[in-house]
């Protein structure tokens, strides 16, 4: 959706083009865009001559040499284009402007969202729709309305910031690349952020537009300014379309998730919620030795959690026995636990069944992870030992994740000082995705001593 910089541009655009035109008819091929009286809306329009254009947060208002103001949305994907005589409409074109000098200004919108009504010039801002609209941030003196209206909200500021009755222009695009700038996680709740920080969201909001509006605005899909021209502000973007590329202040892997239902990237390190426990994740292949990196991070202050663990009590539960049994007919119980050799061999024999087995345990590790974290002081950090982290998604609720690698020599030895059947859990692990690793924020090498791992360990996390 074209935001204030493209609408912006948009507006500029039609000054240049269409300004001192008089409309001499007007074709209305969709007549669902015009809000107004339809007969209305042709009558006061015809002889009309374009004085000038202005902005209201993403509404375009046409000035006329007469007492009444043209409002046009964009919406999703509204374009203007200007045609020359012998143009021929497409199935697009919902709305044409007949020149009196043979030319046209088309509406042209492939989504049929954006819409067209007149209103009266006396008082128009305190009219619906503009009364709904809040300021921009070029019209807001200080940053007050964000403190004042947000101070006690206990939600994300990702949706505060696109709703357009507080402070109009910014949509997901432009929030996006305004929350990166000034370091704040899109999902840290609202009421936790302080009053410089809103004034650094007005000082960014600021500078991000403007900059974005002297470039012609972000190209996307649904926006082009004019035929043949982009907007060059893409080759500027910090974050937004750029999920899985590198944070330009840290390198860390950015990341996109969905907040409030909207597309949202940001760099999981630079940007952390106050409002949640620091939550480093560990992973790697089994007998790495993540279960050391945990207990050093865990001599450090962080808080413990290890999805071993909690897997090892669900297999104490009756009903997931009974779960199990069921998959697993011959499963054999001992001493009221599950015989994981058994089950283990069962699951390498039948891959199905490994599936469905680890699609169960996921759930109910990630849902016990996530009610303990959220029980946690939000100041304090935590670190949770996960093997299968990304296949279980639990990579979006990470500021940082460290891969823990070993070679197949290291690797073996570890197992074995555990008395762990080698080979038997090589072989279930071996469809562990090598992949994973270059999604990590941290690769540590264990193969050597442990005194080496907390070298790097202090390296990133200090003693």
């Amino acid at each position: 959706m074209p935001e204030l910089p493209e609408v912006e541009t948009v507006k500029n655009v039609l000054k240049e083009i269409v300004l001192n035109h008089t409309i001499k008819s007007i074709d209305v091929i969709r007549p669902e865009t015009v809000r107004s009286d339809l007969k209305e809306f042709k009558e006061k329009l015809t002889g009309a001559t374009i004085t000038d254009f202005s902005r209201v947060g993403k509404y375009i208002v046409f000035h006329f040499d007469r007492d009444f103001y043209l409002l046009s949305h964009l919406r999703m994907e509204g374009k203007y284009f200007h045609r020359e005589e012998k143009f021929r409409p497409n199935h697009n074109d919902l709305i044409l402007f007949h020149f009196t000098d043979g030319t046209y200004l088309s509406f042209n919108d492939t989504r049929r969202f954006g819409t067209m009504e007149i209103v009266p010039t006396e008082n128009y801002l305190e009219r619906e729709p503009l009364n709904k609209i809040g300021p921009d941030p070029f019209m807001m003196k200080d940053a007050s309305r964000l403190y004042e209206n947000f101070k006690d909200k206990n939600v994300a500021i990702k949706p505060c910031l696109l709703d357009q009755s507080v402070m109009s222009g910014l949509g997901n695009i432009y929030v996006d690349e305004v929350l990166f700038a000034c370091k704040i996680h899109p999902e840290t709740p609202a009421k936790l952020i302080t009053r410089k920080q809103y004034e650094e969201i007005l000082y960014y909001s600021r500078d991000i537009m403007g900059r974005a509006i002297s470039k012609g605005g972000t190209t996307i899909i649904s926006y082009h300014p004019r035929e043949g021209i982009n907007g060059e502000f893409r080759f500027e973007l910090k974050v937004y379309g750029q999920n899985g590329g590198k944070c330009v202040n840290c390198g860390t892997p950015l990341r996109k998730k969905f907040v409030n239902g909207r597309g949202t990237t940001f760099c999981p390190k630079c940007q952390i919620n106050i409002g949640k426990p620091y939550v480093v994740g560990v992973t790697g292949p089994v007998g790495s030795g993540k279960s050391t990196v945990a207990k050093i991070l865990e001599e450090k202050g962080f808080i413990r959690i290890s999805a071993d663990e909690i897997v090892h009590e669900l297999y104490k539960d009756k009903k997931y026995q009974q779960f199990l049994v069921k998959l697993v007919p011959n499963l054999p119980l001992i001493d009221g636990d599950v015989d994981r050799n058994f089950l283990r061999k069962a699951m390498i024999k039948d891959q199905r069944l490994k599936h469905q087995i680890e699609e169960m345990v996921h759930h109910h590790v990630l849902t016990k992870i996530n009610n303990q974290i959220h029980k946690i002081n939000p100041q304090k950090k935590v670190v949770v030992e996960i093997p299968l982290l990304f296949e279980s998604g639990f990579n979006d609720k990470c500021n940082e994740i460290i891969y823990v690698d070993v070679n197949d020599e290291v690797q073996i030895k570890h197992l074995e000082e555990r008395c762990s059947p080698v080979n038997e859990l090589r072989q279930i692990n071996q469809n562990f995705n090598l992949a994973n690793k270059k999604k990590a924020t941290v690769v540590l090498d264990n193969n050597g001593t442990v005194a080496n791992l907390n070298k790097q360990i202090n390296s990133i996390f200090g003693k």
